[in-house]
């Protein structure tokens, strides 16, 4: 072969490649913290932090409604082997609850899958479980947990199916207020009409994983999909191909032997068999006993392992894909020490001061601070709901500052879950040369009451070895100067609660409506002041995303007393390019005057709204008829198109990938000139 043909087959080659390169999808890469140590999606699988694959092999219990902190069906259940437990919940768990049924399922090597199961079959119920996982006693317990955790936002919500719009916007809400709370482990969402519609996931999964901040989503098909034998198994392994091919990240989340009503068939052999095949989690329904629909569907007579028979016996632990057979368990959990039961704390707004307690609001230090809202002070503001938490290693330290010299009879350490296993309490007078007054190697947490004989200025908690994998957590250090002082009192006073004012956004609007390209947009939003003060003078602000990112800003210059409305508008700063659907999302801006600002993302989580819409296209410059050229034959009117959504047929202007793929073949043709230019001379 010539160098002339080389060279043209090389231009061939690098159009050809460069074709690739721009048509070919890529799936997202997860963009969760770098320090976060829970797991996380690449593609279509799961893995934990320590980069190893986990596939979710394990069952649901109806914990919410039998055994609420999941003993003892959790040991029964392990037996299996299984690596995962769906935990099903209601809203009217509380934290304290949910907070020992997480711990017992990690404490039994099961990793915890919490699911919100009131809005099964109810679609305008799924913004309530958002509601329960970012309200902050919640939150708190799932951050606690978070590195061996996932969240399946809502049960089957809806028995119909919803338009995609509408669909993406509710979940895409949901997962940013999820997101803006701090939380980024796994997000499970289930498909529509009760959880059977493969298809609404395969539509709109790809285009919520975009969504995602963190790219941390998978997606659960409940396979109730009775019907003849033959039909059912075809379309499980069909969908199940469809969406492997897609690498969509999906979990059989629920399926039995029969369908609601003991309908027949499910297919449930062919269902593990394929899961396994192709490296996707189940769970089937449920561990039993209870399935009040059908308690053929339960996979125990009692609950426990030696009670599996029929159908639940086989998925268990007989076919050669149950879960005996297939499920891993990662070296991590298998290794680690058991956590501490949670034991409820009695949390108090405010302590009154007591005279004998000399540590109440004295200057302090701390060797290190997990996170924000975690620091020092908190162990003396004589608060029961704030704490300190420290970094995760040994040693630590906490010091207070007496102000002077004095009389220490008694120390009382308030502990919160994450507590001290080996630690000293010491003395100093100048706080460079230590005392040790109390040395403790076998400490269990909850309350440390310590009767001592010592004096000095400082007093420390020197913390050696940690009683659990996270830090060093103090509700309260109480240093008093006598041995027989009464404690303070953790009752409410509800006098001491701070009032704060709560902007929230009710309602999104824009204009023009309809939006066509090219036009000059104006967001506006709704505020509300939901709170129990006014805001303070000074302008609040509001911010408008499409697509992860934010197109206009605005801002209002009012003061709002409780149950006021102010409306916040951003100016023509957005201009669509292309016809389509769009979804926006609004936020309250606001950095307000410390400590307490109008909004704080860290507990105010109902401060983001959204809203969706479609761009129409431009309308075209109406002709009276086609023009007639000089060669006699007319030219085509132009197309019209009224695009909605993905329906649209025909474009007006060339695509992004026209405009990207043109420049990039210009470059390649002048450097494959060149090349045959070069082989000539040669």
């Amino acid at each position: 072969m010539s160098k002339l043909h080389l060279a043209w087959v090389g231009l061939c080659l690098a159009a050809w490649a460069a074709g690739i390169m721009l048509i070919t999808p890529h799936a997202a890469r997860t963009q969760v913290p770098d320090d976060f140590t829970g797991f996380r999606l690449q593609g279509r699988h799961l893995y934990d932090a320590l980069g190893s694959k986990v596939i979710l092999v394990g069952v649901n219990k109806m914990v919410i409604w039998t055994d609420r902190d999941g003993l003892p069906s959790f040991a029964e259940i392990a037996k299996t082997g299984a690596n995962a437990v769906r935990i099903v919940w209601l809203t009217e768990g509380s934290a304290e609850e949910l907070d020992t049924a997480i711990t017992n399922a990690i404490n039994h090597k099961l990793i915890p899958i919490v699911d919100c199961h009131d809005s099964t079959g109810k679609w305008d119920v799924m913004p309530a479980c958002v509601d329960y996982w970012v309200r902050p006693d919640v939150l708190a317990v799932l951050r606690r947990h978070e590195q061996y955790l996932l969240v399946n936002i809502a049960n089957e919500a809806g028995s119909g199916v919803v338009p995609s719009l509408e669909f993406r916007t509710a979940y895409e809400l949901a997962i940013r207020r999820i997101r803006a709370a701090g939380l980024h482990v796994p997000l499970i969402i289930d498909a529509q009409g009760w959880g059977q519609q493969i298809n609404d996931l395969q539509a709109n999964g790809p285009y919520l994983v975009r969504a995602d901040p963190d790219h941390n989503l998978m997606f659960s098909i409940h396979m109730w999909w009775p019907s003849s034998r033959a039909a059912a198994t075809k379309r499980v392994i069909d969908e199940i191909a469809e969406s492997v091919a897609m690498d969509l990240p999906l979990i059989i989340g629920e399926f039995a032997n029969k369908g609601p009503g003991c309908t027949c068939c499910i297919p449930y052999d062919t269902i593990i068999e394929q899961a396994h095949l192709n490296e996707i989690g189940y769970l089937p329904w449920s561990w039993g006993p209870g399935n009040q629909d059908c308690d053929e569907m339960d996979m125990t007579e009692d609950g426990t392992f030696d009670t599996l028979h029929g159908w639940g016996l086989e998925v268990a632990i007989t076919s050669a894909h149950s879960i005996q057979a297939i499920a891993v368990r990662p070296d991590w959990i298998v290794a680690m020490a058991p956590l501490p039961t949670p034991t409820p704390v009695q949390i108090a707004a405010s302590l009154p001061h007591t005279d004998s307690v000399l540590s109440l609001g004295r200057p302090i230090e701390a060797s290190s601070v997990e996170g924000d809202g975690l620091e020092g002070p908190n162990a003396v503001d004589g608060n029961m709901s704030t704490r300190w938490s420290s970094a995760y290693a040994d040693p630590q330290s906490l010091t207070v500052d007496l102000g002077t010299s004095q009389t220490v009879a008694r120390i009382v350490l308030q502990w919160e879950t994450a507590y001290g296993r080996e630690y000293r309490l010491q003395t100093s007078e100048d706080g460079e040369s230590w005392i040790d007054v109390v040395h403790v190697t076998d400490g269990d947490g909850d309350q440390d009451d310590h009767r001592v004989a010592a004096t000095g200025r400082y007093v420390r908690l020197l913390g050696l070895k940690r009683g659990t994998q996270w830090g060093y957590s103090l509700y309260e250090i109480w240093v008093l100067d006598s041995d027989d002082a009464p404690l303070p009192q953790t009752t409410s006073d509800e006098s001491q609660v701070v009032r704060r004012p709560d902007l929230v956004i009710s309602e999104v609007s824009w204009t023009p409506d309809p939006i066509r390209p090219g036009d000059r947009v104006t967001f506006s939003a709704v505020v509300e002041n939901h709170g129990e003060a006014a805001t303070s003078l000074g302008a609040n602000g509001c911010a408008f995303q499409i697509g992860n990112e934010t197109v206009a800003r605005g801002e209002f210059d009012l003061v709002l007393a409780p149950a006021d409305i102010a409306v916040c508008t951003a100016d023509d700063t957005w201009g669509p390019v292309n016809a389509g659907e769009f979804i926006v999302l609004a936020w309250v801006d606001d950095e307000g005057p410390q400590p307490y600002g109008q909004v704080e993302e860290s507990d105010e989580t109902n401060n983001v709204s959204a809203a969706a819409g479609v761009i129409r296209e431009a309308t075209p410059t109406p002709t009276a008829g086609p023009t007639i050229l000089a060669s006699g034959t007319p030219t085509p009117a132009p197309d019209v198109v009224e695009t909605v959504g993905a329906t649209a047929k025909k474009a007006s202007a060339p695509t992004t990938l026209s405009w990207v793929f043109v420049p990039v073949a210009v470059v390649v043709l002048m450097v494959a000139a060149v090349l045959v230019r070069s082989s000539r001379r040669r």
